[in-house]
């Protein structure tokens, strides 16, 4: 018996961090686009109070099924990775699920926090993974 290896000519590379944010800039550009118009247009219940209003739960609602179904989709990323050429990939390299779209989405303000303390500290950004994309086990690349 004969066995032979191929080795896959798509090599996958991750993509770096300033594309992810410029991603992530152009999506929360639209969504607060989106939330503009939506609170232009309803009425609401607390004027005084800025961050405890029900409609923020509504706000935080709209985000989350924005970046988990998006990335969910054949696309494989939301408008802002689409126009950057980003996808996000799941461990053998197909579509992601919903469950994990939403952790990335859920653990998002934790890499924040962490990319954030690299930054201060000036610890080097090699690695190109996120916290959220570990946790979800996902890799973001470009194509």
């Amino acid at each position: 018996m004969h066995t032979t290896y191929t080795q896959s000519k798509d090599k996958i590379e991750l993509a770096d961090l300033g594309a992810r944010l410029l991603a992530f800039s152009l999506d929360v550009l639209l969504l607060l686009t989106l939330i503009g118009i939506a609170d232009y247009f309803t009425f609401s219940s607390n004027d005084d109070a800025f961050f405890m209003k029900p409609e923020r739960l509504l706000h935080l609602l709209l985000g989350w099924l924005y970046f988990a179904g998006t990335e969910t989709c054949p696309c494989q990323g939301t408008l802002g990775k689409y126009l950057m050429n980003l996808r996000v990939i799941g461990p053998k390299g197909g579509r992601i699920g919903f469950k994990a779209a939403s952790v990335r989405f859920f653990a998002r303000p934790v890499s924040a926090v962490l990319i954030a303390l690299r930054f201060l500290v000036g610890s080097d950004y090699s690695n190109r993974r996120t916290f959220h994309d570990r946790l979800a086990g996902t890799q973001v690349v470009a194509q």
